[in-house]
């Protein structure tokens, strides 16, 4: 079994929560930056020969984007396994899940 010191996998939790959303707000913000780019492209003069490298490179950044999405969500698979295998598996410490959330002072009960 794994033991983890509550607080800190509280901040882990937290950690995870805000790198999901800061991820996907990366993402969001990234892919209104595609349609801003197309959008400029096509309403200049600019031929397309000249517009092709900055959509090329904005499609490079946000498929790069997505792949680290995806590494992030590996590991955190891997950090719910830990979870499910440790101290704190019967309590919901602030990750993503169903269990109820508990505060510090209550893990006594939980935990004998």
């Amino acid at each position: 079994m794994i033991n983890f010191e509550y607080k800190a996998a509280q901040r882990l939790a937290c950690d995870i929560r805000t790198t999901h959303q800061a991820i996907d707000e990366a993402l969001s913000d990234l892919a209104s930056l595609a349609c801003s780019v197309i959008e400029a492209s096509r309403t200049s003069d600019a031929p397309p020969s000249q517009t092709q490298a900055a959509i090329e490179s904005v499609a490079i950044g946000l498929t790069k984007l997505v792949d680290a999405r995806k590494g992030f969500v590996a590991a955190h698979r891997e950090i719910a396994v830990a979870h499910r295998n440790s101290n704190l598996q019967e309590i919901n410490f602030g990750c993503f899940g169903d269990k109820p959330v508990l505060p510090s002072a209550d893990l006594l009960v939980v935990n004998g």
